[in-house]
């Protein structure tokens, strides 16, 4: 996340397959990965919604996001 966005919640995810921009629904809104990481990635906002809404609302205060753990299989 980065806290200058002026846009509506979101994540950048980026993977060795390409580079995806998500809101907290999991809707890709800009650029593209194949359709199992999107998969994953949409398990992992799901199970995380809450921690990113909040790491969203302290970073547009200017605060450092908390770490949220990464996916694990």
């Amino acid at each position: 996340m980065y806290y200058r966005d002026h846009e509506d919640p979101h994540i950048h995810i980026m993977s060795p397959e390409g580079i995806c921009k998500m809101d907290f629904e999991g809707k890709v809104l800009r650029g593209d990965l194949p359709a199992n990481k999107l998969r994953i990635i949409r398990q992992w906002i799901n199970k995380h919604k809450d921690q990113l809404e909040h790491n969203w609302t302290i970073s547009r205060d200017h605060v450092e996001s908390e770490r949220i753990e990464p996916w694990k299989q």
